[in-house]
């Protein structure tokens, strides 16, 4: 029994294990060829031959073709690539999207975003609600364009917090005159599409990304006091006229401009810095300082075009903005005594952003507009001559501004909305008279009166009668905010009676 154990028992030593060559570790069966070459000296019936033929071919026809393809891609083709934060992308996929042969790419992306130009829905109605959209994406294909064969890549790739789309466009050749061609009719078409459109840019992963184009709004539906409008107005259109940099450059003076609107919520501030865009044909970044670090903000200013509208709403909401001579703030409240809790912690700097507005390495030719309703609590360095060239209030309605507002309501159109007759000229210019005198002046913004005047829009009559009732309800409505607003919890977080 025991003889019989022992010729059974596993050996003491492990088996040796076969070397691998080091040629293996880079041509993985590049040793195998040898045998594969004895078989192939085999009979000529011999199975082995046809098996070693087979294999041979795939092996060397797996490094062949890898070869030849970085040989092709590198020496022998031109690519144009682009940024998927890039306005450069926007106009390559509009225009691809409106191409017959984009219906041909096997990899597309259904959206229903009417901002993102695509192809629409071959069976879908293109008044029914949320049509389909579509555009190529993540994949490849290739398509003609003048008598060349060119290759159109979108690959996802993993970025900082989203996903990004890296796209493409390459043609055998070495010269890449095709491409530029491709692009400039790319962004000739696609200039077309936001013509009379404001195109609008916010920041997302420390870069700017195009979020949608507006319609351009007209400097006349902006009613507030024309006087400080037009002044505005000008004093923008001149620093935009292309002597004007020569002009600052031959005085030294830094080619820069910045402008502070102030005043009470719906006074017209953010709707004036849009129109203003419009009306000089240019785009429109919004910032949002509180969203950013001293690194990131640096980097989007990098990043603006020479000629641009930047926009800075509430800027008095960052604390890195507030005066220093409020002193320290205690913790869990602020400087008017309120609760600060669920408020984000300040992540700008105070030198951080007035490096950026007009330090060595600013932006010039850009016009950077900022909002606030409090400018009493801004810091006077943020403020001074040289970083806000001019400061505009915008205040509440006066009779002027209540007449111009019931008259942009009721007499523009010669039909109402249900399609009924608009009552004479003379009969609306009597109710406007009326309406302006009914409304305090100083008192209501001008989103506040024109809220009230679209509920009535089909009766502007109605708009009058009930002005005066309305007048008595938003005061006691405002009353009733501003003594919510008052009470504020004691120390050690005690319940007022």
């Amino acid at each position: 029994m025991a003889a019989h154990n022992n010729s059974y028992s596993l050996p003491s030593q492990p088996l040796p294990l076969s070397p691998i060559s080091m040629v293996d570790v880079f041509f993985p069966g590049l040793t195998n060829i040898p045998a594969a070459l004895q078989q192939l000296q085999a009979g000529p019936n011999s199975y082995g031959r046809v098996l070693c033929i087979c294999g041979l071919a795939v092996f060397f026809g797996r490094y062949t073709k890898d070869f030849f393809r970085a040989l092709v891609a590198t020496h022998f083709t031109s690519r144009v690539y682009v940024s998927h934060t890039n306005e450069a992308h926007d106009m390559l996929v509009a225009w691809l999207s409106s191409q017959p042969f984009s219906h041909k790419a096997r990899s597309l992306l259904a959206s229903v975003d009417a901002r993102r130009r695509g192809s629409a829905d071959d069976h879908s109605d293109e008044n029914q609600k949320k049509p389909l959209q579509y555009s190529p994406w993540n994949g490849s294909f290739s398509f003609w364009y003048k008598n060349r064969l060119l290759t159109f890549s979108s690959i996802q790739k993993e970025g900082r917090v989203f996903r990004e789309e890296e796209i493409s466009v390459s043609c055998i050749g070495r010269s890449p005159d095709v491409l530029r061609e491709l692009f400039s009719e790319c962004r000739a078409e696609y200039l077309k599409l936001v013509k009379n459109k404001t195109s609008v840019f916010e920041h997302r992963d420390r870069s700017w990304k195009k979020t949608r184009a507006i319609n351009k709004r007209p400097l006349d539906t902006v009613i507030l006091d024309e006087q400080k409008k037009k002044a505005l107005v000008e004093d923008i259109k001149a620093y935009l006229d292309p002597e004007t940099q020569g002009w600052y450059s031959r005085r030294g003076i830094p080619y820069r401009k910045g402008y502070l609107l102030y005043g009470p919520p719906g006074t017209g501030k953010s709707s004036l810095s849009l129109s203003i865009a419009g009306a000089c044909d240019l785009d429109i970044y919004i910032l949002n300082l509180s969203s950013e670090d001293d690194s990131s903000l640096g980097k989007l200013f990098t990043e603006l075009p020479k000629h641009c509208v930047v926009l800075v709403e509430d800027i008095d909401a960052v604390d890195a903005t507030q005066s220093r001579q409020h002193g320290t703030v205690k913790t869990g409240q602020d400087e008017t005594g309120s609760s600060t809790m669920g408020k984000s912690q300040r992540r700008v700097s105070l030198s951080a952003l007035l490096n950026v507005l007009d330090g060595v390495g600013s932006q010039e030719g850009r016009v950077l507009i900022m909002t606030t309703n409090h400018a009493e609590r801004l810091d006077a360095a943020l403020i001074r001559p040289g970083r806000v060239d001019m400061k505009l209030e915008l205040g509440c309605t006066n009779q002027d501004i209540n007449a111009r507002l019931f008259c942009a309501m009721f007499m523009h159109d010669d039909t109402l909305p249900d399609g009924s007759q608009r009552a004479d000229e003379d009969t609306l210019r009597k109710l406007m008279t009326e309406f302006a005198s009914k409304i305090p002046k100083q008192e209501f913004s001008a989103a506040e009166v024109q809220s009230f005047l679209m509920q009535y829009k089909r009766s502007p009559h109605m708009a009058v009668e009930n002005a005066q009732e309305w007048v008595v309800s938003t005061r006691e409505a405002k009353r009733q905010m501003r003594r919510a607003d008052s009470w504020v919890l004691p120390e050690g977080g005690g319940i007022l009676d």
